[in-house]
């Protein structure tokens, strides 16, 4: 797996502007707006753009070439914002990296506007000069409250309907610590930390629970995960890939989890992997 694939695998704690934390990774993204809920969303949000005018765009210009230049501005602001977060998650820490969005998305805008501006002078003629006050600084008021309402209100339901789209294996099977019990295809990784277990859910949540780990994995089917190493357990749910780095071996999900394979389990996961895959591409399309 390349940097660039590690990246869009790798677990990211954002936070919006009021310090709620989402758990997610770059290869979501593109699912997250190819959702029903997120293009309603951003259609609503481009039409209260266009008719609040914040820049008083359609004094110099028709509604159609407004329109035009909000497209265009809708797209350079997404893929600033995106280069944005996978320069953010192509630095190797050993820590998921934490950002605050509004900071991103301000970056974003700042170059959006830039373009913006420029094109409307181009398309009035010169007739167009910008307000920086109060219009531009009142429309980052506006772009922020509209980042932090999709955020709060829109993501994690979003988020939820594409990580419940787990594998057959796991359907009504179900994970049980003590008097706790989960849905297992809610369920991504479980992980040891001396008496401790943490699960980690589709929801980006976790729980910890005293328990051993041993104990846990004699209730769980082979077909529903892998063991890569002595403190941790894989839903194939995750989507586990396995990699190789230098002379080490890790098994990376699509959660972001980055798990060290132990040497003497390299052939049992591998093996696991092979059978998951093409049980995969012979299943139904």
């Amino acid at each position: 797996m390349s940097p660039f694939e590690q990246a869009l695998c790798r677990e990211m704690h954002t936070f919006d502007a009021l310090w709620h934390e989402i758990h997610l990774t770059l290869r979501e993204i593109p699912q997250i707006f190819a959702r029903r809920e997120a293009v309603v969303f951003l259609c609503l949000s481009g039409l209260t753009l266009i008719a609040l005018d914040p820049h008083d765009f359609l004094e110099h210009i028709s509604v159609l070439e407004a329109i035009f230049v909000w497209a265009c501005a809708d797209f350079i602001f997404a893929l600033v914002y995106f280069m944005t977060l996978l320069g953010i998650a192509m630095i190797p820490t050993r820590k998921p990296p934490k950002i605050y969005l509004p900071i991103p998305s301000t970056f974003a805008f700042t170059l959006t506007t830039v373009f913006v501006e420029s094109m409307i002078g181009t398309l009035s003629l010169g007739e167009y000069t910008p307000k920086v006050w109060p219009d531009i600084v009142a429309f980052v008021v506006v772009a922020q409250l509209f980042e932090f309402l999709f955020v709060r209100y829109v993501l994690p339901d979003v988020l939820a309907a594409i990580r419940a789209q787990s594998p057959e294996e796991t359907q009504g099977m179900y994970l049980q610590i003590g008097e706790s019990k989960w849905p297992l295809s809610e369920v991504t990784a479980i992980s040891s930390n001396q008496h401790y277990l943490r699960v980690d859910f589709l929801n980006a949540e976790s729980e910890t629970i005293r328990a051993r780990i041993s104990d846990v994995l004699d209730t769980l089917p082979d077909t529903a995960g892998v063991q890569p190493h002595r403190s941790w357990w894989v839903s194939i749910g995750a989507q586990p890939s396995l990699i190789t780095e230098g002379r080490k071996r890790w098994l990376v999900t699509g959660f972001g989890h980055k798990i060290p394979v132990a040497r003497g389990r390299i052939d049992v996961v591998q093996k696991w992997l092979d059978t998951h895959q093409s049980n995969e591409s012979s299943g139904p399309t």
